[in-house]
């Protein structure tokens, strides 16, 4: 994936609350979504090779469309938790506990010195590395 995934362009999330854009431009995106959806499978289906620039605004689209309902599901934190002890039930903070865990794993800050850069792979919507920020100062 290397190179790939950090040439993606994501569209922003939007910040205003104002009024949902005209029923026009939301009949327009979805119907390039359905169009783009029945062109990969008819290339899918036909074994057609994908260029990249299809890959990546295949991905993209994906991305933007899905990222609030993968919020709901997961809340900020995309990815499991560390359920120690075995009964907990609060699964925010067992996502936040493994953040922590992989950290002590890695042995990050075991020298007694706040790391200075972190690297967002960019997978999710960058809950993990908020936290990490927050939790060292002046990375």
């Amino acid at each position: 994936l290397g190179n790939f995934a950090s040439t993606l362009a994501f569209s922003p999330r939007p910040t205003s609350t104002s009024s949902p854009a005209p029923l026009a431009a939301s009949s327009s995106t979805a119907l390039h979504g359905i169009r783009s959806a029945v062109a990969r499978a008819r290339d899918s289906l036909l074994s057609r090779e994908r260029t990249d620039e299809d890959l990546k605004s295949g991905i993209a689209f994906f991305y933007d469309r899905s990222s609030k309902l993968w919020e709901d599901v997961w809340g900020e934190h995309m990815h499991h938790g560390y359920y120690i002890p075995e009964d907990r039930t609060d699964h925010v903070q067992a996502q936040i506990d493994l953040i922590d865990e992989v950290l002590k794993w890695a042995g990050v800050g075991d020298d007694g010195k706040t790391p200075k850069k972190v690297v967002d792979v960019g997978c999710g919507i960058g809950g993990a590395s908020r936290h990490i920020l927050g939790e060292y100062e002046g990375a």
